[in-house]
């Protein structure tokens, strides 16, 4: 699964900004304004932020749109406003709530080992120590469903979906 496009629509569903991503996917699927995410109710606001992704995946966050497009086997996920205005929460200070919807991604010696939901406070969530020989680290995302966490390196400037389920027992491993 890989992400293909970055895209800012407006409230009318026009282009705003369109970014291909470096991690491109091997499916070149045009996209048009025909493929753009339809208003279901009036309650849907199509304007904002949208990653592309070029496999059909259930979300399973209720703090995220989404939108699954079978006929071209895309999934479209509005990046919530605040995840968006707080530039991906990569500038943030660590006296800062984390907005509604941010999870934590812990990871022991490199490996995902789990997801805190809903973090309470970004000193909280940015975990970055070492304890029994390990050297666990928090990254700030958003949890997509049990399998799959999203998250945005400041050093490319790239979105990442990590895999959170690795079969991996320490014990047996080294790095």
């Amino acid at each position: 699964m890989k992400i293909i496009k970055l895209l800012e629509l407006n409230e009318n569903a026009q282009l705003l900004d369109e970014k291909e991503m470096e991690n491109q996917s091997q499916n070149q699927i045009e996209i048009s304004s025909d493929n753009y995410p339809q208003k279901e109710n009036n309650d849907f606001n199509i304007s904002g932020q949208w990653l592309l992704l070029d496999e059909l995946l259930k979300i399973d966050n209720k703090y995220l749109v989404y939108v699954k497009n079978d006929e071209i086997e895309m999934t479209w996920i509005k990046l919530p406003e605040q995840y968006v205005a707080e530039n991906y929460m990569i500038n943030y200070n660590t006296d800062d709530k984390c907005p509604l919807g941010i999870d934590v991604l812990i990871k022991e010696d490199g490996y995902p080992i789990g997801v805190v939901s809903g973090c309470d406070s970004i000193k909280q969530a940015k975990v970055n120590n070492n304890l029994d020989g390990h050297k666990y680290k928090g990254e700030l995302g958003i949890k997509l469903n049990k399998n799959y966490f999203l998250t945005f390196k400041e050093e490319n400037e790239v979105f990442k979906i990590v895999k959170t389920y690795v079969d991996w027992d320490r014990g047996k491993h080294t790095i």
